[in-house]
């Protein structure tokens, strides 16, 4: 089992874990000859097998995103599968953060492996000067044990109701980090005329038609604290993008995309779903990555699904996908 590689300047592989840092203290990681897949879920020990409710995110990125020199060799089909602390490898970008060349190999033997960094700086006077940081692994996976966990797949769910463009996540952080501190769940409404209101809730309320626009034109609206209850807050975005879907959302055989039927017919009816504001805060880690920017897709009653585009790959099909169960 081999495997070795020279980290792009991007330093992208860190950052992806640094993005499902608050997923689960675990990050599973897939190395093939093509690509490499990064997964996380929320409630996992020991067994990465997860559970019903839990907080998902994956990403499958080609190898030529991440690394250059890229050389991968095992006999499950000349793939690797390994569990890794995320504290750890947070720590190996750390001190790669000025780095002039990174280069990642896999060292020792399956009871005691690293994904071993030679970490390359260089000082004032144009000397050079390597750092080797060994990154404990956890658990080497067989195929078989890797097939039946649930962090490389993305979940069965409904046609999304509705697709609409998140706003500035540093400004959504604030506001989540807000809100944590007088509610334990949010209720994220929106509509296909590009309106998000977002309204704090006891975990039992749900607030499914918002009332009330702005004639503003500005994408932020307004925060409101209502005296009649305890710890009610919402606040209101406008002229929020609405993506077109790809042709594989829109392949159905028998009925209409629910997405596209809302738009022709009902585009000013609000969409809702609530979930934990921690675990909002979750996805919003995502800001990490510099995502250009951030599609929220609305399962009533079911999931919310979050995908962030990459900023620093060529690529449309180079996202990190979150899914948080509705009300977990």
């Amino acid at each position: 089992m081999r495997l070795r590689a020279k980290i792009q300047r991007n330093l992208l592989f860190f950052k992806l874990a640094q993005a499902v840092e608050r997923i689960g203290r675990s990050c599973f990681i897939k190395f093939t000859r093509e690509y490499v897949a990064f997964g996380a879920q929320s409630g996992l020990g020991d067994d990465p097998v997860g559970g019903v409710g839990a907080v998902q995110c994956w990403s499958r990125i080609g190898k030529e995103m991440l690394f250059h020199e890229y050389k991968v060799e095992s006999n499950a089909n000349n793939e690797i599968y390994l569990e890794m602390k995320v504290e750890d490898l947070l720590l190996a970008m750390r001190t790669s953060a000025n780095a002039s060349a990174v280069m990642m190999r896999m060292t020792g033997r399956s009871a005691d492996a690293y994904l071993t960094f030679v970490i390359t700086t260089e000082d004032h006077m144009g000397n050079l000067r390597p750092i080797t940081q060994n990154v404990p692994i956890v658990k080497i996976m067989s195929a078989d044990g890797a097939s039946n966990t649930t962090v490389f797949s993305e979940p069965e769910v409904p046609d999304p109701e509705l697709h609409i463009m998140l706003p500035q996540l540093d400004r959504l952080r604030n506001i989540a980090s807000s809100y944590r501190s007088v509610a334990d769940y949010v209720v994220i409404s929106a509509n296909l005329v590009g309106e998000m209101v977002l309204t704090t809730s006891d975990g039992v309320s749900q607030f499914a038609n918002p009332l009330g626009t702005s004639d503003t034109g500005s994408s932020f609206l307004s925060t409101r604290y209502s005296p009649a209850e305890k710890a009610h807050v919402e606040t209101r975005f406008s002229n929020l993008h609405i993506p077109k879907l790809s042709e594989d959302d829109t392949m159905h055989i028998e009925n209409e995309h629910p997405h596209l039927t809302r738009l022709r017919t009902r585009p000013k009816e609000f969409v809702s779903a609530m979930v934990r504001v921690t675990d909002l805060q979750k996805v919003l880690q995502s800001q990490y990555v510099k995502p250009t920017n951030v599609v929220c897709c609305l399962v009533p009653n079911y999931a919310i699904i979050f995908y962030v585009y990459l900023k620093d790959v060529d690529t449309h099909n180079a996202t990190l996908t979150y899914f948080i169960p509705e009300n977990a």
